[in-house]
């Protein structure tokens, strides 16, 4: 009568698509207990427990008024909030500058704004570094001439 099967046929086809859900733990929200997450997931709760991501392209941030007690492992990072624990990332951190963080942090990219403040060691886990300590630069065979 009013068009019910194009209707139909439309919500069917929007279920079908692909679609990037998000989780929330909201403001306000308090959890205790380990999470294992995939996609998406933003925190603008408090969290008591680890957190780890499914696989190395999930995503977490932790807004402003977010905080996690407890060991945090995901592919990105965005971090507004407070983490009390150690951090790993296999990505991209972005630490802002109202972030606190108190715990190590294991990156491979990491980005930090002026005011941000980390009470711990930043740990690099992309490969063998060479110190740079009492060596001078090589010449090239193009300008050493």
């Amino acid at each position: 009568m009013f068009n019910s099967k194009n209707n139909k046929e439309k919500i069917m086809s929007n279920n079908n698509q692909t679609q990037n859900f998000a989780t929330l733990i909201g403001q306000g929200t308090n959890v205790k207990g380990d999470l294992t997450f995939s996609g998406l997931m933003h925190v603008e709760g408090s969290i008591e427990g680890s957190i780890v991501s499914a696989s190395d392209n999930d995503t977490l941030t932790i807004s402003e008024s977010g905080s996690i007690s407890g060991t945090v492992k995901a592919g990105n990072l965005t971090i507004s909030g407070t983490v009390e624990g150690d951090i790993t990332s296999s990505g991209k951190i972005e630490v802002a500058s109202q972030a606190r963080i108190n715990g190590n942090i294991f990156y491979v990219n990491i980005e930090m704004e002026t005011g941000s403040q980390v009470n711990g060691k930043l740990i690099y886990q992309g490969g063998e570094v060479t110190p740079m300590i009492g060596k001078k630069p090589e010449k090239s065979e193009q300008n050493g001439k």
